[in-house]
């Protein structure tokens, strides 16, 4: 079956993809997967402009550790994705290491020796590009770059509409809400609470002696850990809950429909799920890494900024107790 056979299952597979309620990132995880299927690339990944338009951010990949899509991060005009953003042309790189435009990235564990590079372009903006890579030189011909420009040309629209919305809400270090959506949607839920009679928890997450990670590797090593921290504790969250960066390497969970055992049960999975393996930190070495948890369950009655301030009370009894525990709020 030829590339153009197989395009058409492809762009529908893409519209119903865009035309679900799938989170951003899935989304974008999904047709950075069929975009490897139809060009036979080893890995692909779909980054968009920072708020500022300075920066891309890596926003979803297929392809790639965890660990390196979060190192992916270019200013605008730097590596072959900056050049693409700034200059609104695509690039077909048969050998990068004969290309100066290339720039190796720290923790890279996947070998790549040709790629291609799009830009997505929406209402006449350069709002990001989709890379695609393999380990071979010479991987991609001009119409495996025509397949992916014709997608990207096709999904820029919806992506930047994604990227809107998701760049208001979201940390774009750790892919965690941000402290002013919290704002928003914990009043909310508290008004759910009351209205359908059912229970709601927080949970207050700090990975302890973080510090010592940055003064020993570097703020670099540190974001990238930090990133890592966040993917683990989402994963060990339930479907509802809502993860946010609440400043520093200190995050909060909303737990809809939890009382306070509930609420345990979760911020034990989440310390469990941290310290289970070891965070590589590049040359080889890894580091573990522990959390302290404190949960509180809403009073009736109770405001926002006291729900936070119990958990954060309960955070630091963790603290004083050792560490690596989760504690309950009186």
């Amino acid at each position: 079956m030829t590339l153009l056979d197989k395009l058409p299952s492809a762009l529908f597979e893409i519209g119903k993809l865009i035309g679900s309620d799938l989170d951003p990132g899935i989304l974008l995880s999904r047709i950075a997967e069929l975009i490897c299927q139809l060009i036979d690339a080893k890995s692909c990944s779909v980054m968009l402009l920072d708020a500022k338009r300075e920066r891309l951010l890596a926003k979803a990949a297929y392809g790639l550790r965890t660990e390196r899509m979060h190192s992916l991060s270019f200013r605008v005009g730097e590596g072959v994705a900056g050049w693409v953003v700034e200059h609104g042309e695509s690039a077909m790189i048969n050998d990068v290491a004969a290309d100066s435009r290339f720039v190796q990235l720290p923790l890279n564990q996947t070998p790549i020796s040709s790629m291609l590079c799009v830009p997505l372009i929406a209402r006449g903006e350069r709002v990001g590009c989709v890379t695609a890579t393999s380990e071979r030189t010479g991987a991609f011909g001009q119409a495996d770059l025509e397949i992916v420009r014709f997608i990207a040309m096709t999904i820029a629209l919806d992506i930047e509409n994604v990227r809107l919305h998701r760049v208001a809400v979201t940390d774009p270090l750790t892919g965690a809400y941000n402290r002013e959506f919290l704002m928003t949607r914990l009043p909310q839920e508290i008004e759910a609470a009351i209205e359908r009679d059912r229970t709601l928890s927080v949970a207050m997450v700090d990975v302890d002696h973080f510090k010592a990670v940055n003064d020993q590797y570097g703020h670099g090593i540190g974001d990238v850990v930090l990133a890592e921290v966040a993917r683990r504790l989402r994963s060990a969250i339930r479907a509802g809950d809502l993860l946010v960066r609440y400043g520093g390497e200190e995050f909060l969970v909303v737990l809809p429909k939890a009382d306070a055992g509930r609420a345990w049960e979760v911020g034990e999975r989440m310390r469990q799920r941290v310290c289970e393996r070891a965070f590589d930190v590049g040359d080889g070495m890894a580091l573990l890494l522990r959390i302290s948890v404190g949960i509180a369950q809403w009073r009736l009655n109770e405001k926002m900024l006291g729900l936070i301030e119990r958990a954060d009370v309960a955070l630091y009894d963790a603290k004083d107790r050792g560490r690596n525990r989760v504690e309950v709020a009186p």
